[in-house]
């Protein structure tokens, strides 16, 4: 059985830990206090740094919903854990669920590497293997990790980033229940983060999307797919419909929903 976890860095090119799930005991034996305020290569084996670096650089300079980094993490006891690790870009923050490779072969982890935007591989050696996500080929692959770094000398982020909320949702209801909001949510969907806790989300989907929404979570919590979801969204404060697409993927923690206002929109 796979076991999981969520975890949030900052966007600089330390990646320092913001917040992490309770179920992280379980997967690496640490407890969430023990690792806030960590870079995120913290746990990673070093002969691996470096690969990962570049990975980090490309998810952050190419703002990907969501990609797939497999590789080692290191447990409280010494030893190395295999883990599918979902980076979804989010704005100013990466927001990450983390699940344990039992083995290579299990369906899950096959899922979600056909689901990703991107997926790497990072081998024992250093080197990157770059898996045939659905929307890339191996050379789209080479050019985007021979991009420049993205972040100043003072490891901010140079560009602007899209402006993207997330939600977590509990994932023991029917209902969706909403647990957790980043900022941005004010500015797309005009709900607060304070206002959108303890509510359901179904409560903000338009009523013709409401059953495909709940169809698609459903999919992403039995089956470990990386689900992507395009629906109307209606703002509470004046009851304009927002075209938004999103995708989200889960943990024994809660849902992690990452969403953006549908540029591709015909409305």
């Amino acid at each position: 059985m796979e076991i999981n976890f969520i975890t949030i860095y900052d966007n600089t090119a330390e990646a320092k830990c913001l917040f992490v799930s309770e179920s992280i005991t379980d997967v690496l034996g640490y407890l969430p206090e023990e690792l806030i305020g960590m870079g995120g290569y913290y746990l990673t084996h070093p002969d691996e740094r470096q690969a990962l670096s570049v990975v980090h650089r490309s998810n952050v300079k190419n703002e990907r919903m969501s990609c797939v980094n497999t590789y080692r993490n290191r447990h409280k006891d010494g030893h190395y854990i295999m883990c599918d690790v979902v980076v979804h870009y989010c704005y100013d923050v990466l927001i990450c669920t983390n699940f344990a490779v039992v083995n290579e072969d299990c369906s899950k982890h096959k899922i979600r590497a056909s689901s990703a935007d991107e997926v790497y591989v990072v081998q024992p050696d250093g080197s990157i293997q770059s898996s045939d996500a659905w929307n890339t080929c191996q050379e789209r692959i080479k050019y985007l990790l021979a991009e420049k770094y993205p972040w100043d000398i003072n490891k901010n982020v140079i560009e602007a980033q899209e402006p993207r909320f997330c939600l977590f949702i509990n994932r023991y209801t029917n209902l969706s229940i909403v647990v957790f909001a980043t900022q941005m949510c004010q500015q797309i969907v005009g709900s607060s983060q304070i206002g959108l806790i303890g509510e359901s989300l179904y409560d903000f989907v338009d009523t013709e999307d409401r059953s495909n929404v709940a169809e698609l979570i459903e999919l992403s919590k039995s089956s470990g797919l990386i689900s992507r979801i395009r629906f109307n969204w209606k703002r509470q404060d004046n009851g304009d419909l927002v075209s938004i697409e999103a995708v989200c993927s889960c943990t024994f923690d809660g849902l992690v929903l990452i969403a953006r206002e549908n540029s591709c929109s015909t409305q």
